[in-house]
């Protein structure tokens, strides 16, 4: 019998119609439709040897850290998963429920529509990984990478390069039919927007529909990647059009079958998790909580424009915030002074990496900049894929390269706020996160690859 198993399950985790769609400030829809069903997907892995892992792909924008906690401890209860060995990952579509459920920063306030739905999401989520687990059978895995261009850019400095990989992960049965693949790309989930009312999995809704196997989709380092030419400003960019979201899912499917049909796959693969908290410094803002208080009293003063239920045609993510600019501001500076209210406050940041075989996974709960991530798998010690995840078993939202802090660091308060001047920043000027402190993350993930890439073959090279 093979020493090594694996099992999958696919969970509908839709909600209900009528819901409110958020996810942008300037966004006041509700649900009328679902494109395709929002899913999590659960793969277990077991070694045969005391290795176990769970990754658990969720069509959700966010996953916060009490979510996280409460799939976990049911889990464990259920199957014997350590937490430290179950992966929760949000592919970040933009068209699904705008819940944090206890994330570890202010970002989407508590909106009641909600509640009778996040009771029942950690259960559906936990379920998805007790199928998985029950549906054990011997497996084979192999790993390779990648590369997708042209289907996105970087948003934020759109001429520079970015990291357009593709990892992927291949689980077969013992006889080789196909399991199972997981996918990761870093690329935001906003191809779709405000022109349509629907529930919908964004570009990995056509991805997985392209495929023939179930694909489980991990969202990489996005903070700065948007899809095709989405990048802030951009006077001309291709629409929101679900013709669009589709060709970029089909592309992506075709790089990944064509990673797919070179990988060789194994019995052999050793499975290994660790998973630490590391403080993180929160941001120290220059501004004063008096500049901050009266700022946001002018802005209050001003009456909230009645936002169209849906986005005329010439509304687009690249100009949201300059047509709709004090929805924007006014959730910046009530995002400031949280910030100020616990500056003294560390963030405490899970990285977890999970080994398999030769290919590694490590995650952390930011939307990462992607230069950042490119780091992280240059000190990786898997030779044949590292994937490298944001979004993960929390929201601290974004973390941007250390460089970036710089462009606005002496820029006063009301010019950041001007979203014709300083959109472009987004990701930069809401950082959580203090300047100087992305080094510890990058230090702490290539740390975590290590030592599981060292456990498994330690604990394989020690069995008789």
């Amino acid at each position: 019998m093979s020493p090594l198993q694996a099992g999958v399950c696919r969970v509908d985790i839709t909600p209900p119609l009528g819901l409110p769609l958020r996810t942008w400030a300037a966004r006041t829809g509700r649900a009328r439709a679902a494109r395709e069903p929002l899913v999590a997907q659960a793969l277990v892995l077991d070694d045969g040897q005391g290795g176990q892992a769970a990754i658990v792909a969720t069509d959700m924008v966010h996953l916060g850290r009490g979510l996280t906690d409460e799939v976990r401890s049911r889990v464990q209860n259920q199957t014997g998963l350590p937490p430290r060995a179950v992966l929760l990952n949000a592919s970040h579509t933009h068209s699904a429920p705008p819940l944090t459920l206890g994330g570890g920063i202010s970002w989407t306030p508590h909106d009641p529509e909600y509640e009778r739905y996040a009771a029942i999401l950690p259960e559906l989520i936990a379920g998805a990984v007790y199928g998985a687990y029950h549906a054990l059978r011997p497996a084979r895995v192999g790993s390779a990478s990648g590369r997708a261009p042209g289907i996105s850019v970087n948003r934020v400095h759109h001429e520079d390069p970015i990291d357009d990989s593709v990892q992927v992960l291949r689980v077969d049965e013992a006889d080789g039919a196909p399991l199972a693949a997981v996918v990761s790309f870093a690329c935001h989930g906003t191809c779709m927007a405000g022109q349509v009312p629907d529930w919908n999995a964004d570009f990995t809704g056509p991805l997985r529909a392209s495929l023939d196997v179930e694909c489980l989709f991990l969202q990489g380092c996005a903070g700065d990647i948007a899809p095709w030419d989405f990048w802030m400003g951009n006077p001309a960019p291709r629409p929101h059009t679900y013709a669009n979201r589709d060709e970029l899912g089909r592309r992506l499917a075709t790089e990944v079958a064509s990673v797919l049909a070179q990988i060789s796959t194994t019995d052999n693969a050793p499975i290994s998790a660790v998973s630490r908290m590391l403080p993180m410094q929160r941001r120290q803002l220059k501004w004063e909580p008096a500049e901050l208080r009266a700022v946001a009293a002018s802005l209050q003063a001003h009456g909230m424009p009645e936002f169209p239920e849906l986005w005329a045609e010439d509304v687009h993510t690249v100009n949201s915030a300059q047509l709709f600019p004090l929805a924007y501001q006014r959730g910046a500076v009530s995002m400031y002074q949280n910030m100020q209210t616990r500056k003294d406050e560390p963030l405490q940041a899970e990285v977890q990496a999970i080994g398999v075989g030769e290919a590694g996974i490590v995650a952390c709960p930011f939307e990462l900049f992607n230069g950042p991530g490119v780091r992280i798998r240059s000190g990786s010690p898997f030779t044949a894929a590292t994937f490298v995840l944001g979004y993960s078993n929390d929201y601290l939202g974004y973390l941007p390269r250390t460089e970036d802090f710089d462009l606005i660091a002496d820029i006063p308060l009301e010019e950041v706020l001007d979203q014709d001047r300083y959109r472009w920043a987004y990701g930069i000027t809401n950082t959580n996160v203090d300047r100087g402190e992305l080094d510890k993350l990058v230090d702490a993930s290539v740390a975590a690859l290590e030592a599981v890439h060292s456990d498994a073959r330690t604990s394989r090279s020690d069995t008789p």
